[in-house]
């Protein structure tokens, strides 16, 4: 007999947090998903961890012999996925267990085309979103409501799209560091024609004492002038539009921003 396809594939990145990522899966099976794969794609992270996390039952294990940045991390994770849907999903998260009551809404919203990515959470509330359904809205590719946060439409937080949306719209630019990959790739969806919605009710969450390893990317400076936030956020807006403005689909990168990652990838 022919083994049944799993209809979404739940891709987890890692590197060198077992923990948070027992507490992640175990959220998952706490969900009760039907016909589901988990896979789990680890950067590198030392043995006796990929050890442990071998004994977690995962679907499909994906390694890497160095640590190469959560940009190919992604990549390689993805192209293992064997589902129709893809729910991204870092190690630092939860999925909330009632998911599954809004999950039919996002694929039916996926499959009439009228949405590309359907996200499940926001670190911030956008001003400005079109209601699609009593779950799930619109966030318009701009507005002036949404002023400070248009370029934040895309977020690698835990989200829903299609296996194909990366052939029509493009994989994660590898060789970069965490947070100039995910910069990058917003502004390239800022610069496509991809529908990113979100539901109106959170279904993921943090986890409790979880630390981003962006966090360690670079050092933090030791400056003792404190500027006004609303000063910086307005800035960072300018500078992720000045970016939208300028970026090349074909030559990929920013302009203003230092990609902290130094190693070629291949």
């Amino acid at each position: 007999m022919e083994e049944r396809r799993p209809l979404i594939s739940i891709l987890i990145t890692h590197y060198n947090r077992p923990i948070d990522l027992l507490q992640c899966i175990q959220a998952i099976r706490d969900a009760h998903f039907e016909n589901v794969e988990i896979v789990v794609s680890d950067d590198g992270s030392e043995m006796d961890t990929v050890k442990l996390i071998q004994s977690y039952g995962i679907d499909t294990l994906v390694l890497s012999d160095v640590n190469k940045g959560l940009a190919s991390n992604i990549n390689k994770g993805l192209k293992a996925c064997k589902g129709e849907y893809v729910i991204y999903c870092q190690e630092d998260f939860k999925l909330n267990l009632q998911i599954n009551t809004v999950l039919p809404e996002c694929i039916e919203l996926l499959n009439a085309k009228l949405v590309d990515i359907v996200r499940f959470t926001s670190n911030f509330k956008f001003n400005k979103l079109i209601k699609l359904t009593e779950a799930v809205s619109l966030i318009p590719r701009f507005s002036f409501k949404n002023f400070k946060q248009n370029y934040y439409r895309y977020s690698d937080h835990p989200f829903i799209t299609k296996r194909q949306f990366y052939n029509e719209f493009g994989y994660y630019l590898e060789g970069t560091s965490g947070r100039y990959g995910e910069t990058e790739y917003s502004i390239r969806i800022c610069n496509s024609k991809a529908k990113i919605a979100i539901t109106n009710t959170s279904f993921a969450s943090t986890i409790e004492g979880s630390q981003s390893i962006l966090v360690n990317e670079f050092q933090t400076s030791n400056s003792k002038v404190k500027v006004n936030k609303s000063i910086i956020k307005l800035a960072r807006a300018f500078r992720l539009y000045f970016e939208w403005a300028f970026y090349s689909n074909s030559k990929r990168g920013l302009i203003s921003y230092e990609n902290g990652r130094k190693i070629k990838t291949h």
